[in-house]
């Protein structure tokens, strides 16, 4: 009779345990449906939107007096001979490589002049002296240099004022792991050892701004940029040196740095990505058309007609949506907020984020008027 009552509780057991068996991999089966029709909702909203692209100048984060229109540019941040044993042993310890910093440092010189030379306002030059400027050699700038020296200097160059590059420093390094990689070789099973090697460069630079006119410090800034190149090989050997130099990776580093610094001081022009309703109903697709031949007036037209005539609130919401975008296009922010608010009115989700952009680019115009002011 125990027995009996033994083997029926198992079978029950056994029952309940492939119920809960039947019910995960059901449960497992919905969540793996549900973020399919969440990824296929997705690719399918975003398929509905075109996207336009905005060539705009943006303002500078610095500003800089409106006397200054001509820069002269000039290096500083190599040590007095006395001081470069120091830096001759972090190069040999730290991967560097004895010099790399001095051959480097010009490249973030040659970057700022880059940039500048596109730069609607300023005009650059680099500086000629007869006198040697030092610095510390490492990432720590030294004290301003003298303001009768920058005078001299700028007067010599015929320049507003004076860019420094007061400290360069940089870092490298480098890792190697490996994976076993199986393969299927003529039917066989076949296992091979593949090395990634990582190179890893960081370079900090400092800049300052002289004006000599007022004796004042325009701008004192030290920024960092990191970049990282990934190769593989056979062996270890093999995959390091299928990296690229470490010298090559520290001037393009350099150079990006010194680009960066150039859009920090001064107005840049930069392409801006907006997304609208260019599909759905013959309309847009009709308002998609004359934004791709830029005749953004006629898609206002457009647009505005079928905001004026239909009756469905999300048609509305996305015919105000695009009356934004093309205003924007044509610089005229009065008529884009509104219709950005029009937008949100009729309940379309994209419209408050775009009201937030809007508002944004408003105080960008202002502040880029108030940069472009020459005296």
């Amino acid at each position: 009779m125990l027995l009996k009552r033994i083997v029926k509780l198992i079978d029950i057991f056994g029952i309940i345990v492939v119920n809960i068996l039947f019910f995960n991999l059901k449960l497992n089966f919905m969540k793996k449906t549900l973020k399919l029709l969440v990824l296929i909702a997705v690719v399918m909203l975003s398929s509905c939107m075109s996207s336009t692209v905005l060539n705009v100048i943006k303002p500078a984060d610095v500003h800089v007096p409106s006397e200054i229109t001509t820069f002269a540019v000039i290096q500083r941040n190599e040590a007095r001979k006395g001081e470069k044993l120091a830096k001759r042993i972090e190069g040999v310890f730290s991967g560097e490589g004895i010099g790399m910093d001095k051959r480097s440092a010009n490249y973030a010189l040659r970057g700022l002049i880059l940039q500048l030379s596109k730069s609607p306002r300023f005009m650059v030059k680099e500086a000629h002296t007869t006198e040697q400027l030092y610095g510390t050699g490492t990432r720590n700038m030294a004290e301003p240099l003298d303001w009768h020296l920058v005078q001299e200097i700028c007067e010599t160059n015929n320049s507003d004022a004076l860019i420094v590059v007061e400290a360069f420093d940089s870092d490298i390094s480098r890792n190697v792991n490996y994976r076993d990689v199986t393969k299927t070789v003529s039917g066989g099973q076949v296992t091979e050892r593949v090395y990634n090697s990582k190179l890893t460069v960081s370079v900090e630079v400092g800049w300052r701004i002289y004006y000599p006119k007022s004796q004042i410090i325009v701008d004192n800034y030290n920024h960092e940029r990191t970049n990282s190149r990934s190769a593989s090989g056979s062996t270890e050997l093999i995959s390091n040196g299928n990296l690229p130099r470490k010298e090559a990776v520290v001037k393009l580093t350099a150079r990006q740095l010194g680009e960066d610094y150039g859009r920090r001081i001064s107005p840049s022009r930069v392409n801006l990505r907006r997304s609208y309703y260019g599909s759905g109903n013959y309309v847009f697709k009709k308002g998609q058309q004359k934004v791709v031949e830029k005749n953004y007036d006629a898609a206002i037209d457009i647009w505005l007609n079928q905001f004026e005539t239909t009756l469905k609130q999300k048609t509305k919401g996305k015919s105000a949506y695009n009356l934004a975008v093309a205003y924007e296009v044509k610089s005229d922010y009065e008529n884009a907020i509104y219709w950005a608010e029009q937008a949100i009115q009729n309940r379309n989700k994209k419209a408050g984020k775009y009201l937030v952009l809007l508002r944004e680019r408003v105080e960008e115009e202002r502040r880029l008027e108030e940069q472009m002011k020459v005296e």
